[in-house]
C-alpha cells in the first residue's frame, strides 16, 4: 500500500514540474508582451515547453484532464499565430 501512495506522489509531482515549466514560460512570455519587449525568445520556449508536454499527454505518458490540454493548446495556438503573421 505504502509503495502504491509513494508512487503516486511521485507521478504527481512529475506532472506538477511539466505544468509548472509550461505555466512559468507562459508567464514570461506574458510579462514580455505587457512590457512590449522582445517576447520572440520567450514565445519559442512556451511552445517548446507546450508541445512536450502535450505529446507526452496524447501518447500517455502524462496525465492531463482534458480541459488542462485544451489550455495548453489553445494558448499555444495563439502564440504560434502571432510569431506567424
Amino acid at each position: 500500500m505504502d509503495e502504491n501512495i509513494v508512487e503516486l506522489n511521485i507521478t504527481i509531482g512529475g506532472i506538477s514540474k511539466e505544468l509548472l515549466d509550461v505555466q512559468k514560460a507562459l508567464d514570461a512570455y506574458r510579462e514580455k508582451q505587457a512590457h512590449k519587449e522582445a517576447i520572440d525568445e520567450e514565445a519559442i520556449t512556451f511552445v517548446t515547453k507546450a508541445e512536450r508536454v502535450i505529446e507526452k499527454a496524447e501518447n500517455g505518458e502524462l496525465q492531463l484532464t482534458p480541459d488542462q490540454v485544451r489550455r495548453i493548446k489553445s494558448n499555444l495556438v495563439k502564440i504560434l499565430s502571432r510569431l506567424n503573421p
